[in-house]
């Protein structure tokens, strides 16, 4: 039973790595994680702070051809969506160019380490050269900003079909007197994934002339539909490693609704730090206009 609450945190940690991948984010690397600035403001201050859940909703009309959005205009939350609507199906495999934006779908996660400590148990998570399928199926339902000289409030509600990562994994993991380290390949699927996102950030004048959006800190309120976890390696028992298996995807619901806020700090500032190198290139003056 040890073994198996075990388990439970290296899923953890697997899913909270995974769904945090829906929202756009940048082609391969392994980023320096920023300092994280601590939520002291109310709208940050709990993992859980975005609660509202998108509806599906009728798409946008756009193109990207002619997509900027004006700050000043009344309709630029239903803009901003169109955006998000006419781009990112577009970054799958190949990208935009004219937007000096990379491929997003698949998405290349070279390494990234995870720790975790909490009733009990402790111990860290490596993932590396993960791939991560299906971000370009994102739908952004529900736009709300609000842009002003000093920076930017951004709420995004967003669903999300269908999410597949596969790579590999080592973990060294303590509950107790026990101790595992397994490791090996791993594959997650996560179904119907809805989340409100909420960011906040500023646009930089650079000296080229161009502007640059970069992010300071993300929330996410996620909800899986469902997901499965395989991996090899746990136990070198095959039986067993299948029974652990079973265990924990008949409990992942669970681990979904409690692992992805409990592992906020470690995934976060990742997210973030990805985000902004992901539109680090982009020229933010043709999308929106001050």
């Amino acid at each position: 039973m040890q073994a198996f609450y075990i388990l439970l945190t290296i899923a953890a940690f697997g899913l909270g790595s995974a769904a945090s991948a829906t929202v756009p984010t940048s082609a391969a690397g392994d980023p320096q994680q920023p300092e994280y600035v601590d939520a002291s403001d109310q709208v940050f201050a709990s993992p859980g702070a975005p609660t509202d859940m998108p509806d599906t909703v009728t798409p946008p009309t756009s193109s990207v051809s002619n997509a900027a959005c004006s700050l000043s205009s009344s309709g630029l939350d239903e803009c901003i969506r169109g955006l998000f609507h006419s781009i990112v199906p577009k970054l799958r495999n190949e990208g935009l160019s004219e937007f000096n934006m990379r491929s997003i779908d698949p998405y290349f996660y070279q390494r990234g380490i995870f720790r975790y400590s909490n009733d009990g148990v402790q111990g860290g998570l490596l993932l590396k050269n993960m791939e991560i399928y299906g971000i370009s199926g994102l739908k952004v339902n529900s736009v709300s900003s609000n842009f002003t000289n000093s920076g930017f409030v951004i709420k995004l509600g967003v669903e999300l079909p269908k999410l597949k990562a596969g790579g590999q994994f080592k973990a060294d993991v303590k509950f107790g007197g026990l101790r595992l380290v397994p490791k090996g390949p791993f594959n997650i699927t996560i179904d119907n994934v809805k989340a409100t996102i909420l960011t906040d950030g500023h646009i930089e004048q650079l000296p080229s002339g161009n502007k640059q959006l970069s992010l300071h800190r993300l929330n996410a309120n996620v909800n899986v539909g469902s997901a499965r976890v395989l991996a090899n390696g746990i136990f070198s028992d095959r039986n067993l490693n299948a029974m652990i298996l079973n265990l924990v995807n008949e409990n992942l619901p669970e681990i979904t609704r409690v692992g992805i806020p409990a592992t906020r700090e470690q995934w976060a500032p990742i997210l973030v730090a990805h985000i902004n190198e992901f539109f680090a290139p982009v020229p933010i003056e043709k999308l929106l206009l001050q």
